[in-house]
């Protein structure tokens, strides 16, 4: 004890001394320390390494060896002769072919042949002595219970359908192991249907470890286990050494066939890296510590001799500092650290006597600063305020600062805010690292002013104060209110967009509401010929008309438009009917009239429904589902399509349209089929229409409905339209060279163009290259554009129809009646024919008015000189019809179908010609 006190009072530079002699030692039994620990560690892991590599080597074998009998076994259940076996019987089969030394040859200790009913037609089981017996039946019992083979086995033969399945494991056989595998028995062609299953066992301890002993390197054991289902068993390899530590073990459990434990294999190795790498290192340990005391006092003698000395002197140096109150400076000396430290004391003895006229400047300073600051800033002292800047007196509508001093902090909260104004709560937060909050103040006038905070504590001499810097974000806050409406709803109708539909959709399917959530998707049908007819305003007001009306129809079901003219609704009913008979009340209020800026109108939808308790589709793909399901129901009485497996179909079908079209249209694959048209007197052909055709290796025929509309949602139908005008432009200079000699007329062919295609600026140089390439006559030519094109149209688009003309090529309008526009707006625009839409044709026979309506269409359509075609005619009534009323020609199924270009060519060379336009 008094050692230690001596040492507490002895010189700076002796205890430096000491400890660092002390220090010295430890850091070198330190090192020894952790050198044993990672080497002896680094020792542990590769025995660990080397021995579970062999366990788990050793459960390879057994599973080789369990696969193997299984491989086997094939050839004996896809054998005709078992086969005959399990289906009708064989009294001889056994005697042919079971018998012990077959068994030794395959290697098996029994064979179980079972019918369909599970009973066995034959078995044979070698016994202890040598011999086969059938299998004895406590054998048969233990080996089809339901801890055995019983459980499979029922699963397929109470399956409708047997399905055949080959299994192989392992099963407790008694005291024993045995390596069981089941097949299914077929004839040997393998193509007959499941008569019954062959069963072969094998006991492991006559495989195992013995046939596999060469390359086992470890002592393998193999340990039966209870049955117990409350014994817990490790998932992977276990590892355990013996109470000496001279053996480690790695163990693994080894399942049956039912995934049950089974055994427990077990491989054991001798520790003997780890017991020489620990006796080495314990030897090196001693040997670098002997060596670590001889340096440790040599240099700590050293370190006496060279150090101490500076030591003395500099103690001595703040002795004589302290004697004199710090009035003169200290003796620097030499140029080691210790006159640095010196020069160091002198310079601060030096600078110290600026320190209080410098605090001073720095008082006025932040003084200048805390008034001008553009924060508004606040000093609170036990919920006090103590002081206040002109800025936030500003904020908060006071005259001056001075007017909030002396105020509790609470008076300037709301009672939404009262927990950023206790000055308990706000040092606990301060302290635990939040400086900024999100607030409101109240201001004098009671304005509420939303602001942000940053808290600051200050130390002074009556206390610890907190000083509040506040910046105004009420402005701000609007603008993020705006943006959030914006992000969130759209700005026609006020409804939730699509993001937020799906956001909303995927939080109700990840919280677990799927049960109970249906989609159903609504689509206004022709809508693009509202906003052609009446102007992008009026639609918008008509979409805002049919959100009011959907939304006092969705009740608590989220409503959103997620389209142009789509719109969806979620709901949460249990009932499965729910959705269809709202998707009824919906269409039914949809296909009243209303008005909308004075004008009547009369809307059309189709309705898709998807029910997400019968799948387990993301949010994205339900809205997609539910879409597409619109499309499908507009060919539907009802209007109304549930979204089921046969629609799924249709739409992995759409998705390989989607990513093939592309590809389709560079390569040409989508190419003109061509339908005659006949003059209506001389019922011969006059020209040809070309219609696009895809003929998808998938899919096989697809319909032009389908890829048409998609070739245009994707741009590709400028594309589209000069590949299809190009082989038509080809075929008719075939087709006219090939009649020219033969003496025939010329014949026409119409191509369609899309409206994008015809405002192409590339439409006139294109045609005017084929017109040259293929040397046709720009008068047999004719391009056929829709009512919809008129709608939409501008100068630019009748000076390119005008361009067009000037070639000599002919235009034609189609599907005439099926848009907004009149007869009496034709004139406007140079065409030469008018090609009558297929449902005026239709409605010969069956509307006493349409035969007076299709003759005033064709009486006005000659006065404006245009020939008039009429399309879809199927019957003999609507051609007589067409004649009688002097259509110029005639178009449908009742003269031709569309046919290839080969077809065309034939029926082209075979027939006369009068021309008819």
């Amino acid at each position: 004890m008094m050692k230690i006190k001596n040492l507490v009072s002895a010189k700076l530079s002796t205890r430096t001394a000491i400890l660092f002699g002390a220090a010295l030692f430890a850091i070198a039994a330190l090192c020894l320390l952790c050198a044993r620990y990672f080497f002896l560690q680094n020792l542990n892991e590769i025995e660990q390494q080397h021995v579970i590599q062999h366990v788990e080597q050793a459960e390879k074998m057994i599973d080789i060896a369990v696969r193997q009998q299984l491989k086997r076994s094939f050839d004996w259940s896809y054998w005709d002769e078992s086969y005959q076996l399990v289906k009708q019987g064989d009294a001889a089969y056994r005697e042919r072919n079971l018998y012990y030394d077959g068994l030794q040859s395959l290697d098996i200790d029994l064979m179980v042949f079972l019918d369909l009913d599970g009973n066995v037609a034959e078995s044979i089981y070698a016994t202890e002595q040598d011999k086969t017996v059938p299998l004895p039946a406590q054998f048969r019992q233990r080996l089809l219970a339901p801890e055995g083979l019983g459980l499979k086995l029922a699963a397929e033969i109470e399956d409708e359908a047997v399905t055949g399945n080959a299994y192989a494991g392992l099963l407790r056989w008694g005291d024993d192991i045995m390596i069981v595998s089941v097949a299914p028995i077929r004839n040997s062609l393998g193509n007959g249907p499941v008569a019954g299953w062959l069963i072969w066992g094998r006991y492991l301890s006559e495989v195992f470890p013995g046939q596999y002993s060469d390359v086992l390197a470890t002592r393998i054991s193999l340990a039966a286990i209870t049955s117990d289902a409350n014994t817990p068993y490790p998932a992977s390899a276990a590892l355990q050494s013996d109470n000496s530590g001279e053996y480690l073990t790695a163990s693994v459990i080894l399942n049956d066939i039912n995934g049950m434990p089974l055994a427990m294999l077990n491989s054991s190795h001798l520790r003997t890296i780890y017991q020489q790498g620990s006796q080495l290192i314990s030897w090196l340990a001693m040997a670098m510590f002997v060596v670590a005391v001889v340096i440790g006092m040599l240099t700590l003698l050293a370190f006496r001799l060279k150090v101490g000395s500076r030591f003395l002197a500099f103690e001595k140096g703040l002795e004589a500092l302290v004697r004199d109150r710090y009035s003169a400076q200290m003796k620097a000396e030499g140029s080691d650290e210790f006159s640095i430290i010196e020069e160091v004391i002198n310079q601060t003895l030096t600078k110290s006597t600026h320190s209080n006229s410098a605090l001073n400047d720095v008082v006025q300073k932040f003084d200048a600063l805390y008034r001008t600051s553009n924060l508004g800033l606040l000093m609170v002292l036990d919920g006090q305020i103590v002081d206040a800047n002109d800025t936030i007196a500003e904020i908060l509508s006071y005259p001056s600062g001075q007017g909030l001093i002396g105020q509790s902090l609470l008076n300037l909260c709301p009672a939404s805010s009262h927990q950023y104004c206790k000055v308990e709560a706000l040092t606990q937060a301060v302290n635990g690292g939040q400086r900024h909050f999100d607030t409101e103040l109240l201001a004098s006038d009671g304005r509420v002013v939303a602001c942000k905070l940053e808290v600051m504590p200050i130390k002074q001499q009556c206390g610890e104060a907190l000083m509040f810097s506040i910046k105004d974000v009420s402005r701000q806050k609007e603008q993020e209110g705006l943006i959030n409406q914006m992000e969130r709803y759209d700005t026609v109708t006020g409804l939730l967009n699509r993001q937020t539909m799906l956001a909303l959709l995927e939080d109700k399917l990840s919280s677990g509401q799927r049960s109970s959530c249906s989609v159903v998707y609504i689509r206004i049908e022709r809508f693009s010929n509202i906003v052609g007819a009446f102007g992008h305003q009026m639609a918008d007001e008509v979409l805002a008309a049919v959100a009011k009306q959907l939304k006092s129809m969705s009740g608590k079901g989220l409503l959103g438009r997620v389209a142009e003219s789509e719109f969806a609704i979620l709901l949460s009913d249990d009932n499965y009917f729910a959705p269809y008979r709202f998707a009824k009340v919906i269409l039914s209020s949809l296909g009243k009239p209303f008005q909308v800026e004075g004008v009547e109108l009369r809307l059309s939808a189709s309705v898709g429904l998807v029910l997400l308790p019968t799948t387990t589709m993301s949010a994205e793909q339900a809205i997609s589902a539910a879409e597409f399901a619109t499309y499908c129901a507009r060919t539907k009485k009802s209007r109304i399509q549930f979204f089921d497996s046969q629609i799924e179909q249709q739409l992995k079908s759409h998705i390989v349209i989607q990513r093939d079209i592309a590809n389709a249209i560079s390569q040409g694959d989508i190419y003109p089929d061509f339908q005659p048209i006949v003059n209506s007197k001389t019922e011969e052909v006059c020209g040809f229409e070309a219609l696009a055709r895809w003929h998808h290796p998938e899919l096989g025929g697809i319909s032009p409905e389908q890829f048409i509309p998609l070739a245009e949602s994707r741009e590709l139908i400028v594309a589209l339209g000069s590949c299809i005008l190009e082989k038509s432009c080809e075929f008719l200079a075939q087709v006219n060279s090939r009649r020219k000699e033969l003496g025939l007329g010329a014949l026409t062919v119409n191509v369609n163009l899309a409206g994008s295609h015809f405002s192409h600026p590339q439409l006139l140089p294109q045609l005017r290259t084929l017109l040259e390439r293929y040397q046709i006559s720009p008068k047999y030519l004719i391009i056929e554009i829709t009512e919809t094109m008129l709608i939409d149209s501008n100068p630019g688009v009748i000076q390119q129809m005008q361009a067009i003309k000037n070639l000599g090529i002919k235009l034609a309008l189609d599907d005439f009646g099926t848009g907004y526009s009149a007869l009496s707006s034709l004139c406007e625009f140079p065409l030469d024919i008018v090609k009558l839409d297929r449902s005026f044709v239709q409605r010969i026979g069956q509307e006493t008015q349409s035969e007076i309506l299709i003759s005033s269409i064709v009486n006005m359509s000659k006065a404006l000189e245009l020939k008039m075609v009429a399309e879809g005619v199927e019957t003999k009534e609507q051609k007589q019809t067409m004649q009688s009323l002097d259509v110029a020609a005639i178009q449908g199924f009742y003269f031709y179908r569309p046919m290839s270009a080969q077809a065309a060519m034939e029926v082209a060379l075979q027939v006369c010609v009068e021309e008819a336009y």
